[in-house]
């Protein structure tokens, strides 16, 4: 690392900051081949990971340069008027833009639970020191925000130090934790609100809705979040990978479903309803998978969201385009139904436009959007906090990619909270769909070596 380049960016930034008497984003980026994205997150267990494909891209990024957070209904569009704000000026050296990463809650309306506190409605951070792998190898940005009165000098040494910091982490003594108590709601209750909402569908108040399930490990020790997510790499299939850290605590997935991402004004999103178990052989696969494709349920529950997302985007979009019939998307313990859709956003929109039209969708809220979440906030009796919202990266030229965080726990120094979730639509059967969110809670379990440690459930 060059310290006199480094100075030369920042004193640049500076000076563009003093003329113009508002912070600027100096970025300078360095091919870094010896470094590995994972490698790092498991060595420090801090900041932000993502492993995505379609296309493959990697990041981890330690400390924070600049935060935004935002609150309310229109979070989304603060979140986005605070970053091109701020990048506005900014002075990059290298190929490669400021980039922000972060996300939010699922709904902001509901009230926060303690162990959610750390994360806000929605919260951004520019990573001090960010690496990343993709087609064209691997690059270290060093990202500062530079204000009128800063010091370049200084802010070089205090870089340089976190760059040591990177390299060169402390040394972690991992726990093997026991659980002490498993709480969850037990399979009848459950099974309870299920029907409660096909009799809401039945009285027409409801197309569908999206019921989750709340697990809470209580813990003698601190879970390896480094190790959880080498253990979800391992096996992570077509699932794309997260993690985002707020002081202790710790937001990790294995998600199958990608929100919306946006190259070059090109958006690809695509519809995902309509799940059942992967088989155990090759020809037990490929029936259940075909079972799933000539299912009228799961097709009726699946057409519902291809034709909401179509609709949310209409007026935001040109040129879209999905796919005729569904394919399968097959994952660890799962196989869903999966149409692709692309489309080119308009001239004047960004790409949290489009996340605000689309979350949440009828993959995770339901039908019709508004009596579907006034359902969950009154029956589903926890707060999902940031399971099945967006969370994702947002670059300075417009480009971005959100997931929608399934598969997921938020794991505290002794406790770790797992969810998974189900559509209920007319003819739903509350035992299986007890069953289907045991499957989906499988893959994220045995990553966390938790499930077979205590088996008791007690009542939340």
């Amino acid at each position: 690392m060059n310290a006199a380049d480094l100075l030369s960016v920042f004193q640049a930034a500076h000076q563009r900051a003093v003329a113009y008497q508002r912070p600027v984003i100096a970025v300078s980026a360095y091919p870094a081949p010896t470094l590995e994205p994972l490698a790092l997150y498991q060595a420090h267990r801090q900041g932000f990971f993502w492993c995505a494909h379609s296309p493959d891209l990697s990041l981890f990024g330690l400390g924070c340069a600049w935060q935004i957070d935002a609150t309310g209904p229109r979070r989304m569009a603060e979140v986005d008027r605070q970053w091109f704000a701020l990048c506005a000026d900014a002075l990059v050296k290298g190929p490669y833009p400021p980039l922000l990463l972060g996300g939010m809650r699922f709904d902001e309306q509901q009230p926060c639970a303690p162990h959610w506190a750390p994360f806000a409605d929605a919260s951004f951070h520019l990573a001090h020191w960010l690496l990343s792998e993709d087609a064209t190898g691997r690059w270290l940005r060093c990202q500062r925000v530079i204000e009128p009165g800063s010091d370049p000098g200084a802010l070089v040494r205090d870089s340089l130090a976190a760059y040591e910091h990177l390299l060169n982490p402390g040394i972690y003594v991992a726990h093997t934790p026991t659980v002490v108590k498993r709480t969850a709601l037990p399979p009848l209750e459950w099974q309870a609100k299920v029907k409660t909402a096909l009799h809401a569908i039945a009285q027409g108040d409801l197309n569908k809705v999206v019921l989750a399930r709340h697990i809470d490990h209580h813990l003698n020790a601190a879970l390896d979040t480094g190790a959880v997510m080498g253990r979800l790499h391992a096996r992570r299939n077509a699932s794309h990978l997260f993690a985002i850290h707020r002081g202790e605590q710790c937001f990790m997935g294995a998600t199958p479903e990608r929100l919306l991402s946006c190259d070059a004004g090109r958006l690809t999103t695509h519809a995902l309803a309509g799940s059942t178990r992967r088989g155990l052989k090759p020809q037990e696969d490929q029936a259940l998978g075909e079972r799933l494709l000539a299912d009228p349920k799961e097709q009726h529950e699946h057409q519902l969201v291809v034709q909401t997302i179509t609709e949310a985007l209409h007026g935001k979009v040109s040129d879209l385009q999905a796919a005729p019939r569904p394919g399968l998307l097959k994952l660890a313990t799962v196989q869903h139904l999966s149409t692709p859709i692309t489309a080119r956003l308009n001239a004047g929109k960004r790409l949290l436009d489009g996340i605000q039209a689309l979350h949440p969708t009828p993959a995770v809220g339901g039908l019709p959007r508004a009596p579907a979440l006034a359902f969950i906030r009154e029956h589903e009796g926890f707060d999902r906090g940031w399971y099945a919202a967006p969370v994702g990266w947002l670059d300075a030229n417009g480009n971005g990619d959100f997931l929608v965080a399934l598969r997921s726990a938020l794991i505290t120094p002794r406790h770790c909270h797992a969810f998974a979730g189900c559509g209920i639509v007319e003819g739903s059967l509350p035992a299986n769909e007890y069953e289907e969110t045991q499957i989906k809670l499988a893959s994220m379990q045995q990553a966390l070596l938790l499930a077979c440690m205590a088996d008791t459930e007690a009542t939340t």
